[in-house]
């Protein structure tokens, strides 16, 4: 999601509102690909149920 707007007319607030959100985006990501890579790593598959969840209903 580019920002269209000019760093140099932001305000120092709205800079580290937006640095924020970047760090967010990428620590959300990171945690998303590690998961990933455990599951692969332990064989389980990501549709697996809780044992009283049915899968046809």
């Amino acid at each position: 999601m580019p920002n269209a707007l000019d760093p140099d007319r932001m305000s120092a607030a709205e800079r580290i509102e937006e640095i924020g959100e970047i760090l967010a985006t990428g620590l959300i990501r990171l945690r998303a690909r590690q998961r990933e890579a455990e599951v692969r790593r332990s064989g389980e598959s990501s549709l697996d149920f809780p044992s009283d969840q049915s899968v046809h209903g």
